[in-house]
């Protein structure tokens, strides 16, 4: 038995020792601690460490009632046994009423004052003990429950000649349509009279044998018929077993194609979670990868994560952490469609998965999920917790080219919705849209038309670092809405909607004609300011863009050089043949420069970045993210970086937030650097590039 610690108040040194010695000889394993009543606050932090209180009573009623309220206010958890200094009077008995105040006990004799402890000791030894066994009992029923529903071996229980239950595999073996509800229904396929199979030659009298005539625990070879009149060779093992005190006889039939079939769907037992039971990280990219690569590629992700989940675990222990992910998992499961792909993808992170939804029915699922985990609560009898979830979505569409990429991008909406204070959902467009404004886009559109009409477009400007040289200040352009009291509204609010109203396309008009003026007015000072605008497709699809540039270009007689066009890489995939006739068209007849964005989904050729006359490469932020300790995007960095060195091609990495990133990335030989860490977004351009060479 683990060693108790009991902690002892208003207790003299004589009275300690002697209570020590009683519970030595009683072989009650327990520390005693003593501490005054002036040091409980102390206490409060470590009540994980102690079992159970005794506290000596004062001789004055006035005292006893100050003493116990400070005890009730510190230790209101704990068991506490209470020891009079003198015989307890009826009147005012209630102040020990308390549901924590387990006993009443004189301190003399002293061995009865032991057995009390002691039986409060065993008691929660005991409950320990039936928590060990309650979780394990749990982890190997998920664990078991995993196993029928992801192996492809068939699994039945029958009783009096009827299914209790099966799992999904003994519905294939035997070729009955998934829909079918075959418990408390006959069982038609071991119903043939015919005799027991044996290990040598089959024929087709042993086809389905009754159950009666297969042999308990022996493992055999037999010569299976489906439904529809297939048949095969394959083994089989029949076993009894009680269930709900009833004799219930277990079948199990191995299905030979379960390793090697793929094309018929089948999951070996390495795609799943153990823990959970449900689809591991493994099995769901692998999936989404297969939906990528189809001929019409459809679906949509959400990338699922628990609210304070750091703070829970620090406070908990491991049975606990995983009886709360498997809970989590669980309502989550209940809230999905049944062709839903729902895997664990990390600790507290869930992904969602649906190729037949459509995108709007997809949001109110989340929304369901949502509103479900709100209305549970998780944890066990000793302290049950109410939780929030913070959910990213993201959508296939011909830019996505991976599962990694599509994963990203719902993980960034999922970051945003948990900044933004969790219980919420997110929405991936570039940046990330709330849910809630997706369902008010006619507001938005409002906004933004007032805006532009109102001229309350502002822009915000953050450097981005050249680590070769200096002579150069480099800004990224961010673009923002001032709302009527002059407060700034974040492109995740308006982005989604400009693009879908065309609306995007006066914005980005907007934010080329500010430029402009933005590097005429550096010039005068004497400075080279280079700037880095994203484009929409939507805008460069039209003539009337390139026809504005030029224009502006001459009236303002700009070096043209210092205007980078940033545009997403994804839209090679989507619109090659446009892209290439506006990259080809500006650098020829304006000389600005071009950068493609979100690098490091796809692969990038020496024949892409000629193609499209391409300047920079600018590296998605996902690749900075962890970069010290994640090999793999350190190695698709150094791959990309050996593409742009022979092509005279510059590389910048997004997101970059702490010194050793930083560091990493000089090391590896990124060109230069954009992110929080050097600076945030900024009305203002005073930022010191002389101070970081």
């Amino acid at each position: 038995m683990t060693k108790r610690t009991v902690l002892t108040l208003n207790f003299s040194t004589e009275e300690i020792e002697t209570l020590d010695l009683t519970l030595n000889d009683t072989r009650i394993d327990a520390t005693l601690t003593p501490i005054s009543i002036d040091l409980l606050d102390s206490v409060k932090e470590r009540l994980t460490d102690i079992n159970i209180v005794i506290v000596k009573l004062h001789t004055s009623d006035l005292k006893n009632t100050v003493l116990l309220e400070t005890v009730q206010q510190n230790l209101f958890s704990l068991p506490i046994i209470l020891v009079p200094n003198n015989e307890l009077q009826t009147q005012g008995s209630h102040r020990y009423n308390a549901d924590n105040i387990i006993d009443i006990r004189s301190f003399k004799p002293c061995f009865l004052l032991a057995k009390s402890i002691g039986r409060e000791i065993k008691s929660q030894h005991n409950e320990y003990q039936l928590h060990q066994v309650r979780s394990q009992f749990k982890n190997e029923t998920y664990r078991f429950d995993a196993f029928l529903k992801h192996t492809e071996d068939g699994v039945a229980l029958i009783h009096e000649g009827q299914y209790w239950s099966s799992n999904a595999a003994y519905k294939r073996i035997f070729n009955i349509p998934a829909e079918e509800n075959i418990i408390h229904s006959p069982v038609r396929e071991f119903s043939s009279p015919t005799s027991c199979p044996t290990r040598g030659n089959l024929s087709k009298q042993n086809l389905n044998t009754s159950l009666e005539s297969l042999p308990d625990e022996t493992i055999l070879s037999v010569l299976i018929q489906t439904r529809d009149g297939d048949s095969f060779i394959t083994t089989i093992y029949k076993t009894h077993c009680f269930i709900d005190d009833k004799l219930c006889t277990q079948i199990l039939i191995h299905n030979p194609d379960a390793w090697s079939n793929v094309e018929k769907g089948f999951t070996d037992l390495r795609s799943f979670d153990h823990e959970t039971g449900l689809y591991n990280q493994r099995f769901s990219t692998e999936y989404i990868n297969k939906e990528i690569d189809s001929e019409k590629p459809h679906g949509s992700l959400a990338f699922i994560l628990i609210d304070d989940f750091r703070n829970i675990r620090e406070q908990h222990g491991i049975n606990y952490i995983n009886d709360i992910v498997r809970s989590v998992g669980h309502v989550i499961n209940q809230s999905c469609a049944n062709s839903d792909i729902l895997a664990r993808y990390g600790d507290a992170v869930f992904t969602l998965f649906s190729s037949e939804l459509s995108r709007s029915d997809f949001l109110l699922n989340c929304q369901q999920v949502l509103t479900d985990v709100n209305n549970s609560l998780f944890g066990d009898d000793s302290q049950y917790v109410k939780l929030t979830l913070s959910i990213g979505v993201s959508f296939i569409d011909p830019r996505v080219t991976a599962s990694n990429q599509l994963i990203s991008q719902a993980d960034k909406a999922c970051d945003k919705a948990g900044t933004a204070g969790g219980n919420q959902i997110h929405v991936f467009d570039s940046v990330t849209t709330p849910l809630t404004i997706l369902f008010d886009e006619e507001n938005n559109a409002r906004l933004i038309r007032d805006s532009i009409e109102q001229n309350r477009l502002h822009p915000m400007y953050q450097p981005i670092v050249d680590l070769s040289q200096k002579s150069t200040e480099n800004y990224a352009v961010l673009l923002r809405i001032l709302d009527e009291n002059k407060a700034h509204i974040g492109p995740d609010h308006f982005i989604l909607t400009a693009e879908k109203t065309g609306y995007i396309s006066q914005l980005d008009e907007w934010v080329l004609k500010n430029t402009i003026q933005q590097i005429k007015s550096a010039s005068q000072q004497g400075l080279k300011r280079k700037f880095f605008i994203s484009i929409s497709s939507t805008t460069y699809r039209h003539n009337s863009f390139v026809e504005t540039l030029m224009s502006e270009l001459r009236l303002n007689n700009i070096d043209s050089s210092l205007l980078v066009f940033q545009i997403n890489f994804s839209n090679v995939k989507t619109e090659p043949n446009i892209l290439k006739k506006f990259t080809s068209v500006i650098k020829k007849e304006t000389n600005c420069q071009i950068a493609f964005d979100q690098i490091g989904f796809s692969q990038i050729t020496d024949k892409i970045l000629k193609n499209y006359h391409v300047d920079y490469l600018k590296i998605d932020g996902t690749f900075s993210q962890n970069l010290v300790n994640n090999k793999e995007s350190q190695d698709i960095i150094k791959n990309i970086i050996e593409i742009t060195r022979r092509n005279d091609v510059k590389t910048i990495a997004k997101s970059v937030e702490n010194a050793n990133t930083l560091a990493l990335l000089w090391n590896i030989g990124i060109d230069a650097v954009q992110g929080y860490f050097l600076q945030e977004p900024s009305d203002t351009m005073r930022f010191d590039f002389d101070l970081n060479h």
